[in-house]
Order: C-alpha cells, then sequence, then structure tokens
C-alpha cells in the first residue's frame, strides 16, 4: 500500500461534508480497559478481561473558517446524535452516531480566522475496508 493523502479523509454528515475549510483531521480509536490492579499484584497493573471496558472513537479537526455553518451546528442546537462518516480513501470508512461536542474559533490578527471541532460517537459504530 501506498501512503495516503490527508485531504482525501473526508467527514459527512448524512451526504454533506461537515464544515467547509477543513485542513486537518485526526480520527481516534479508544479501547479503555477495566483496571482491576490490587494489593496482591505486587505492584504491576492487572487488567479485566479484554472484552470489558469502553471501546469510542473520537474525531477532531480543524481549519480555516469559510461560513457559519460548523457554528451553526453547535449553538443552535443541544448535543445531539447523529449519523457520521468519516472515509479515508483507500483505507475504508467509519460509521456510526456522533455528537459535535466542541467548536472552537480562533482569530490571530493578521491571520485567517480559524475554527477546531470535536466529534465523538454515540454507541457502536463500524469501519469497512476499502476493497
Amino acid at each position: 500500500m501506498s501512503a495516503l493523502v490527508g485531504r482525501k479523509v473526508i467527514i459527512k454528515k448524512g451526504a454533506t461534508v461537515v464544515a467547509a475549510g477543513i485542513m486537518s483531521k485526526t480520527l481516534t480509536i479508544n479501547k479503555e480497559p477495566i483496571d482491576i490492579t490490587s494489593d496482591d499484584d505486587n505492584g504491576f497493573r492487572t487488567l479485566l478481561d479484554s472484552d470489558a471496558g469502553v471501546q469510542s472513537l473520537d474525531i477532531s479537526f480543524d481549519g480555516v473558517l469559510k461560513d457559519s455553518d460548523i457554528i451553526a451546528q453547535i449553538v443552535n442546537g443541544s448535543v445531539i446524535t447523529e449519523e457520521y462518516t468519516a472515509t479515508i480513501t483507500g483505507l475504508g470508512e467509519f460509521d456510526g452516531d456522533f455528537a459535535l461536542t466542541s467548536t472552537e474559533i480562533g482569530a490571530e490578527k493578521d491571520g485567517a480566522v480559524t475554527f477546531s471541532g470535536s466529534l465523538q460517537s454515540s454507541g457502536a459504530f463500524t469501519f469497512t475496508a476499502a476493497t
């Protein structure tokens, strides 16, 4: 497999791209185990069975603000879970319900207005490998 191109990672809500001007994206897959360390473990960490714990997918993104859509999504609604898809061309797709949990606006004196946002999975998500 050759290297993948970052601009071909696309985050959509339904058929709509999440926000115009996105320049970088990060997907973090978590599987937090349950720590059951006790005094009997002689100072070494012990984790509960590998099926236990919390699995989640967090997506963060940032870019140059081109319109007010991303701001309206976070301000005009409560934390609503909706179906999102993150497509990594050449690798596959992550699908599931996510909540847009934060948006930040940055404005340097001589630079473009920037934004960053965060999506957190709610419930199960799937990964389908590219064929």
